[in-house]
C-alpha cells in the first residue's frame, strides 16, 4: 500500500529503484513513451523497464506499436506538425492508462 502511494507521488516511480526490481504494466505504461525516446535518466529503470518489455507479451506489443509508428513518423518526408505529434503522444498516454 505504502508503496502504490509513493509511486503515485512520484510520478509512478518508486524512489531508489534497485537493480532486478520488477516493474508492473502500469508503471511501464507511464515511462514507455521516454524510453522509446531515450529520455529516460535513470540507467537501473532503463534496465528493469526493457527486461519487462521481454517479459510481458502485452507491453511488448504496445512498445512495437508506438516503435512504428514513430519510425513512420521519422521517415515521412513532410514535416509532421507539432499538434498532430503532441495528439499522438496524448493518444498514447491514454492507452498507457487504459482509458
Amino acid at each position: 500500500m505504502i508503496r502504490s502511494i509513493l509511486r503515485r507521488m512520484t510520478g509512478g516511480r518508486w524512489p531508489g529503484l534497485r537493480p532486478g526490481e520488477q516493474l508492473s504494466c502500469p508503471e511501464v505504461g507511464r515511462s514507455l513513451q521516454r524510453f522509446l525516446d531515450g529520455e529516460l535518466p535513470d540507467d537501473v529503470e532503463v534496465e528493469s523497464l526493457a527486461a519487462h518489455l521481454e517479459e510481458c507479451k502485452r507491453c511488448g506489443l504496445e512498445a512495437d506499436v508506438y516503435r512504428r509508428i514513430k519510425d513512420a513518423i521519422e521517415h515521412r518526408r513532410a514535416d509532421v506538425p507539432e499538434e498532430s505529434v503532441q495528439r499522438l503522444r496524448e493518444f498514447g498516454q491514454r492507452l498507457a492508462e487504459g482509458a
